[in-house]
């Protein structure tokens, strides 16, 4: 909105005003001769009208000529750059209204390249693969790429004006003021928008004007979860297998050097020795196994057999199979009960049956390993228009917030000594993940860290046609 001048402010109404006053001064200072003489008093008044004459149109050139000048601006100001006004004569307002143009120019070049260099820089920030966060002298976050909102899992309103190290969660461990002084380069765990936990690598650089001055932070955010992920488990691995197969190979080699010196012939010892140690062979046969596998997958030489079929008529079968052991175990075996929620009508897919049966056994055997004599473990299905969710929850110890990521690593385990004791090589749960992947889907783990866990499934799903259906025997009915 254009702002109005009061009328007493005006050039007009101040220029009327001097000459009346002028000429009031002039005539009280000449009254004398004026009231003497009839004919001085009307050359006084037509001089007058005449001059108030002049000073008015005078008065109104230039007003109208600083009009066309503010209206210039005000164009400028709305990056109207097209219109040009135009303003008569060529006096010290002409002058003045070419130098407001000049300055519109200039300042349209000057908007032009900003914008471009703005355009520039979104594009690059926007299809970034490294998150981007900027933030003011205060540290609070003024900028975040979509790379940053993803890995971070939160959306652009919720995380601006935020304090940096709050929307990184660090608060516990640096203040804003360390990050200016240190400028560290952190690591970070985070689960990403589609819940996936990833590794973050942070660096931090600091805004400087020309005057030194420190106007804010930027904090770069790299996803090393790959990197993170394959040094860990180099790690693990060497560690790992050295003494996942020492130790059982140790442990065979006294059983059997102890039976050698004799024990062989005591009918009490030598049976259990031989349990014992072909325990601890089927242990070391398994892990190779997995080993075995895992190499395969990653040097890709598994090669997924797909066939369609109906995966709730599959599912079904599977958990039979648990069903069955439950009613033909002792009593010195856990009890479990498995609650179904699946839905009743059938869900075709193509899907490596081999492969899947293995993810179901993994995450099955795992529920019923670390959930308390009577527990309960649900498994449930969900069907939308583009994905097959499957969820497999049990009433367990849980899992620590701060392993969760780290669960679906090669040789990880949460508790080290249950799980050897009860014969984990812990590489389930890593072979569930690279099976999940090679059907195109993704696998995650949630759990409170004291009661229960629940692992996720996420399948594509493309609804199968009528005629596609038909032509497909039930999965089930083959099986048996």
């Amino acid at each position: 909105m254009k702002n109005k001048l009061p009328i007493t402010s005006g050039i007009l109404f101040k220029a009327v005003i001097s000459h009346l006053l002028l000429f009031s001064i002039f005539f009280a200072w000449n009254a004398p001769i004026f009231l003497a003489h009839e004919d001085s008093l009307m050359l006084f008044c037509i001089f007058y009208l005449f001059s108030l004459a002049l000073t008015i149109w005078f008065s109104l050139r230039i007003t109208f000529g600083l009009k066309q000048i503010s209206d210039q601006i005000d164009d400028f100001t709305e990056k109207n750059y097209a219109v040009r006004k135009q303003i008569p004569g060529h006096t010290e307002i002409n002058l003045l209204y070419e130098k407001v143009v000049n300055l519109g120019e200039k300042t349209e070049h000057a908007q032009e390249t900003l914008e471009s260099s703005s355009t520039r820089l979104n594009g690059i920030l926007t299809y970034m693969t490294d998150g981007v966060i900027a933030t003011d002298r205060r540290g609070k976050v003024v900028l975040a790429n979509a790379s940053a909102l993803n890995y971070l899992n939160v959306k652009e309103k919720d995380i601006l004006s935020r304090k940096i190290i709050d929307a990184l969660d660090i608060a516990s461990d640096y203040t804003f003021r360390e990050l200016l002084e240190s400028e560290p380069e952190l690591i970070i765990d985070s689960q990403n928008a589609m819940g996936e936990f990833t590794t973050l690598r942070i660096k931090f650089a600091l805004f400087r004007r020309e005057s030194g001055f420190i106007s804010g932070v930027v904090a770069v955010l790299h996803d090393v979860t790959e990197q993170e992920k394959n040094e860990r488990e180099r790690r693990l691995f060497v560690s790992n297998v050295s003494h996942e197969l020492r130790t059982p190979l140790t442990s065979v080699k006294s059983y059997l050097e102890t039976l050698d010196e004799g024990a062989i012939t005591d009918s009490d010892l030598a049976p259990n020795f031989v349990k014992v140690s072909l325990k601890e062979t089927d242990r070391m046969i398994r892990m190779i196994q997995d080993l075995v596998i895992l190499s395969r997958m990653d040097s890709d030489k598994i090669v997924l057999e797909k066939e369609v079929i109906n995966f709730v008529a599959f599912l079904h079968f599977q958990l039979n199979r648990f069903d069955q052991i439950v009613g033909h175990s002792d009593k010195n075996t856990k009890q479990f009960k498995i609650v179904r929620k699946i839905p009743l009508q059938p869900v075709w897919m193509e899907i490596d049956t081999d492969k899947m049966s293995q993810v179901i056994d993994n995450l099955m055997n795992n529920a019923i390993k670390y959930s308390p004599d009577g527990g309960k473990i649900t498994v449930s299905l969900e069907l939308t228009n583009t994905q097959v969710l499957l969820r497999i929850s049990d009433e367990g110890i849980g899992i620590p917030k701060k392993d969760l990521p780290k669960i679906f690593d090669r040789f990880y385990r949460v508790d080290k000594a249950r799980s050897r004791e009860q014969g984990g090589s812990g590489l389930g749960l890593s072979i569930v993940r690279d099976i999940i992947k090679m059907h195109n889907g993704f696998v995650w783990a949630k759990s409170d860290g004291k009661t229960g866990t629940t692992f996720t499934i996420v399948l594509p799903y493309a609804p199968l046609g009528s005629d596609a259906t038909s032509d497909v025997d039930d999965w089930s009915e083959e099986k048996q």
